[in-house]
């Protein structure tokens, strides 16, 4: 009985333990299944996301790319050292040297308008036989045409075009290759102005082209963006469950590599944490629950960081952490839409460090970056919390000031320019830089953002013409001189293409009146304003980057019309910039051979600033103008800075005395004569010809002829003659001038 009961006991409890086991495997079995799918879900979404971001990620890089290129691609200096005369040695420092630095550039190649290669450079260094790799070459061919067709498509600027509507926005194309087995970023940017300082000279622009290879530091800076440990890049397109992979598309639409990397899996994750025993249906879903809110929340708060630091490194100087010009903009607007609504009054300030370039060229660009930061940090002291300090660039800030008028915006200038004037700590080495400032106020709140800044810019340019160091309001005159200037250079640049300047001489006399020499002398009549003064058009030459087209024509014109001048030394003024090009020298080359001249019937008149620093590319110039026979002349003799080390250094044959000291014998001062008398002396002394010019006035030859000045040039003699008269006179012999008194001493010195 008692075995029989016991049989059936166990029967009935293996009956009942059937239908629970049964129960409670089916029900951990639809837990794990449910577990399963949401692991598979999580970690599906999770690559998803992955994949979106990496994407994102990729995408923003070619962005960055091309707008690190358009810094100095899309720049008046670009478009005057590639456009309209090609200097290999900018296109080597500023722009292949730079980009290799700054963003691991690896090839750099430039197409002239006619989209032959140019120029190339590897690592930074140009490449002495230009050359492209056929698979950079062949990504290049993919995306030139729809980039010149682009280029076609945009509207032209015509004359008078304000400076903001005839800006264009840049133009670029970019293409991925695969070469030397590695995969190569390639972007195509079109030369051209950013402020319109410059023009193209043609229609079509050149091209700068960027190959940079996804090498492993750009592939960490890229995995840590996007929180990528083991990022990849290869040909293989594979995708596993192991390894998640974005493909990448050339411009032909191929996936010719993919990035590659080892997947976060949180929903495998969240399994590995419910690996203990389930003790209840209840504990176990609470402990998934828990776990899931846990991962789900600091998943997101991964998210929301991410997204954060993003958004901050989008509107944000990563060298002084200010705000840049994009988020400058964004707040110039707020500011725009208040004014207008409740009449506020806002002041933009544009600043710009007055010696800067000195102090980066100097000690380098890890002195620059720290005085930038330093500089960064005086400004934004200065200024109140409802203010905005933002670095746009290089050397320039901008500053807007809401709730202020006029005098709030001149004296925050003030304290601006007193700060950055304080000396600066740079690694042990004292800096002394100084400060231009532009500002306008905001007169019209539905003028464009872009209108506001331009109009400040125009006022910092002003200041520095005023000098530096200095605080300039706008005013709407600024804006019409800016325009007649840019026609003045539009002018200069047809005057020159189609020949309309013209050379007249002026005679150099002893003190008999015999003509000895004579100075060559550029004019320009314009044909609607008529003459305009050589120190208004050489300058305006030196400013456009036109002084070595003015340069060319005044040599080739003078050896043109004196080649027959036998006998009659003819000067020539080089300006300093010249000088510094180290392709003026082969051209004066060129047109001594052109013209068959005998260079020692010819002298070159240099200023007092060439003599200033140590530049070796004229220092050069200089010799080898006196190895090719040429004189050297000093003009304006102690007006500027040269030191007798300077004269013997640069082979200085003459010294011209400036006519601000002759005008000052009229005088009669005794410091006047003085000073010109130990000029002259001086010359003797180091044994150099001495020319005194601009004498006007009987008195003033008088008095340089008892000083011991033997020749001279000035209207007493005779006003700068067309060639050919000049000839005549000379050929003639005839003295020129009132003949000098032997017995008198005009200086009224015993």
């Amino acid at each position: 009985m008692k075995s029989a009961k016991a049989r059936q006991n166990r029967l009935m409890g293996s009956g009942l333990f059937r239908p629970v086991l049964v129960l409670a495997v089916a029900v951990f079995a639809v837990l794990a299944l449910v577990i399963t799918v949401m692991v598979h879900q999580f970690d599906s979404v999770s690559r998803q996301q992955q994949q979106q971001t990496a994407q994102r990620g990729y995408l923003n890089r070619f962005t960055e790319h091309t707008e690190l290129v358009q810094q100095r691609v899309v720049s008046d200096d670009a478009v005057r050292h590639l456009a309209i005369r090609f200097d290999p040695q900018w296109a080597e420092h500023d722009l292949a040297h730079y980009y290799h630095d700054r963003n691991a550039v690896s090839d750099l190649f430039v197409l002239d308008a006619q989209d032959k290669l140019q120029f190339s450079a590897h690592n930074g260094v140009a490449i002495p036989t230009p050359a492209m790799p056929a698979p950079i070459a062949e990504a290049v061919a993919d995306i030139l045409p729809e980039l010149r067709q682009a280029e076609g498509a945009r509207p032209q600027p015509v004359p008078d075009m304000p400076l903001h509507a005839s800006l264009l926005p840049p133009v670029q194309r970019t293409n991925i290759t695969i070469h030397n087995g590695r995969v190569y970023m390639v972007a195509l940017t079109l030369v051209q102005p950013d402020f319109g300082r410059a023009q193209l000279p043609a229609r079509h622009a050149p091209v700068v082209v960027t190959a940079m290879p996804f090498d492993k530091r750009l592939l960490e800076r890229f995995g840590a963006r996007q929180l990528v440990t083991d990022l990849a890049i290869g040909i293989d397109l594979r995708e596993s469950d192991e390894r998640a992979t974005l493909p990448l598309y050339d411009a032909r639409g191929r996936a010719i590599a993919a990035l590659s990397w080892h997947p976060r899996k949180p929903g495998s994750d969240l399994l590995v944490n419910l690996q203990w025993p389930l003790a209840s249906m209840l504990l176990i879903l609470l402990l998934l629950g828990g776990i899931l809110l846990r991962e789900v929340t600091r998943y997101a708060r991964g998210l929301i960081l991410s997204e954060a630091k993003a958004r901050h490194l989008a509107f944000h100087d990563t060298l002084t952490q200010l705000p840049n010009r994009a988020l400058m903009f964004e707040r110039l607007n707020q500011m725009r839409s208040l004014s207008n609504r409740q009449s506020l009054e806002v002041a933009v300030h544009c600043l710009d460090l007055d010696r800067f370039k000195e102090v980066n060229d100097t000690l380098g660009h890890p002195a620059g970056d720290a005085l930038i930061r330093a500089a960064a940090r005086r400004v934004a002291e200065l200024v109140r919390d409802t203010d905005t300090v933002a670095r746009i660039g290089g050397d320039e800030f901008v500053i807007l000031q809401p709730h202020t008028g006029a005098n709030g915006a001149s004296l925050l200038a003030e304290r601006v320019i007193s700060a950055l004037s304080r000396p600066f700590d740079i690694d042990g080495n004292s800096v002394q830089i100084g400060c231009s400032v532009g500002i306008t106020l905001i007169s019209d709140p539905t003028a464009p953002a872009s209108e506001i800044v331009r109009q400040a810019d125009l006022a910092l340019y002003s200041s520095k013409e005023k000098g530096r160091n200095c605080a300039t309001f706008f005013e709407p005159e600024m804006d019409a001189a800016l325009r007649m200037r840019r026609q003045m250079e539009v002018d200069l640049r047809e005057a020159l293409a189609q020949d309309q300047l013209h050379m007249v001489y002026q005679p150099q006399v002893d003190a008999t009146g015999r003509i000895m020499g004579v100075e060559a002398l550029v004019r320009w009549n314009h044909p609607t304003k008529g003459p305009i003064p050589p120190n208004v058009f050489v300058v305006l030459a030196e400013e456009s980057g036109l002084i070595s087209q003015l340069g060319e024509f005044t040599v080739r014109r003078v050896f043109a019309e004196t080649r027959e001048w036998v006998g009659l030394p003819v000067a020539i003024n080089v300006s300093a910039l010249q000088l510094r090009s180290p392709s003026f020298m082969a051209a004066v080359t060129r047109l001594v051979a052109e013209n068959a001249i005998d260079a020692r019937n010819y002298e070159f008149e240099i200023t007092e600033t060439v003599l200033l620093g140590d530049d070796a590319a004229t220092r050069d110039n200089i010799i080898m103008l006196k190895q090719e026979g040429f004189t050297i002349a000093l003009d304006d003799f102690g007006t500027g800075y040269s030191s007798l080390s300077s004269l013997q250094r640069f082979s200085v044959d003459k010294i011209k005395i400036d006519r601000a000291f002759v005008r000052n014998l009229d005088g009669g001062s005794a410091d006047s004569v003085t000073l010109v008398e130990a000029i002259i002396k001086l010359a003797k002394a180091l044994n150099l010809g001495v020319i005194a010019e601009g004498v006007e006035t009987v008195s003033q030859r008088d008095c340089l002829v008892a000083c011991g000045c033997e020749h001279f040039q000035g209207f007493l003699y005779s006003r700068p003659l067309q060639g050919d008269t000049l000839e005549q006179l000379a050929g003639s012999g005839q003295a020129l001038g009132p003949k000098v008194a032997p017995t008198e001493d005009p200086r009224g010195l015993v």
